[in-house]
């Protein structure tokens, strides 16, 4: 008998206990300022700071914050791009961000400015990501890559392996090839898909590090901005700038075998569902945005039979947002994620 509960004792010392579920928020895409409506700014800006006051009482670990902190017709001038570290001061928790394609890659355009879209992303990395802390409040050991692409972040936390990558919309910035739907909305030149050449191969790179680094992870996150299954869920628009990235995550996925989590904004449509069939693992989960300030909590507990619980916190728009096309409803569900 004393043999026995011996060896019970031992087996239990050597069983680690169940680790806990991990507990953060995901959002993007606010605050949203018109030009042509701007009295309406300070109230959209009043929106997001009822949501951090939302989300600090939800307590969660961290949030993340998956790019585009303007709308799009707004001016790409210092003062906007500097927006965040007023409202994300709110928060007592901290924020990882990265940044989208409202900040950086469509401010070529008219309505925008007109500015050059390398010279704001160096702005960018230059006033946000000029070391590893993060926004918001409370410490968070974060890694960060080497220069140029230092806006791109890991970290770990239970376990489970966190990192986002430097992904935007509008085609991950990248020229579109001759005669790609979508194409007069995207930049231009040699000089952006130079720039995109480095750092698509950057993110990649980034992506395999992470996760060789830590091969007894019990599970994945990764944030990035850009929506790049839009054109397989609606039908039209380009792609050729995210084909690499989605082959390059399907890959990593698959071969973790764990659960991951892939999370973007970008199309403003609460959804998740299991977009890449090689890593049946996987799970998408897009935010809500622009018109409805909305964040998600995200439950993770890579053991459980159903790995990932999803809450919105805030409130809906008046009108809430309508999907980008029909197939963008927010009856995609997954049944393994809860």
């Amino acid at each position: 008998m004393r043999r026995t509960l011996l060896l019970t004792f031992c087996l239990g010392l050597a069983l680690p206990a169940r680790a806990e579920p991990v507990r953060f928020v995901a959002f993007g895409d606010m605050p949203y300022c018109r030009p042509e409506a701007p009295e309406r700014c300070a109230a959209e800006q009043a929106r997001v700071a009822q949501l951090l006051a939302a989300i600090n009482a939800a307590r969660p670990a961290f949030s993340v914050f998956l790019g585009d902190t303007k709308g799009g017709s707004e001016l790409c001038t210092d003062e906007t791009l500097l927006r965040p570290f007023t409202w994300a001061g709110l928060a007592n928790h901290p924020i990882v961000y990265t940044p989208g394609d409202n900040e950086w890659t469509d401010c070529w355009q008219d309505r925008a400015g007109r500015y050059n879209p390398q010279e704001r992303l160096a702005f960018l990395r230059q006033r946000f990501f000029r070391d590893t802390a993060p926004l918001g409040r409370g410490p968070l050991l974060l890694e960060r890559q080497a220069a140029p692409t230092v806006e791109n972040a890991r970290w770990m936390r239970d376990g489970i392996l966190f990192l986002t990558l430097s992904v935007p919309g509008s085609n991950n910035g990248r020229p579109a090839d001759p005669g790609e739907p979508g194409a007069r909305n995207l930049p231009r030149g040699e000089a952006a898909m130079a720039e995109f050449a480095l750092r698509d191969a950057a993110n990649r790179a980034w992506l395999a590090e992470s996760f060789a680094a830590v091969p007894e992870a019990r599970g994945a996150v990764i944030g990035l901005q850009a929506d790049m299954f839009f054109k397989q869920v609606c039908g039209n628009g380009y792609d050729s700038g995210y084909r690499a990235m989605r082959e390059a995550i399907a890959q990593q996925a698959a071969a973790f075998r764990r659960p991951v989590l892939l999370m973007n904004g970008d199309s403003h449509t609460f959804v998740h569902h299991e977009p890449l069939p090689d890593a049946p693992n996987l799970t998408r989960l897009q935010v809500p945005g622009e018109a409805d300030v909305q964040a998600v909590m995200v439950t993770f507990d890579p053991e459980a039979a159903k790995p990932f619980r999803f809450e919105l916190i805030g409130e809906a728009g008046t009108p809430p947002q309508r999907p980008p096309c029909a197939g963008y409803s927010s009856s995609i569900r997954s049944t393994r994620s809860g």
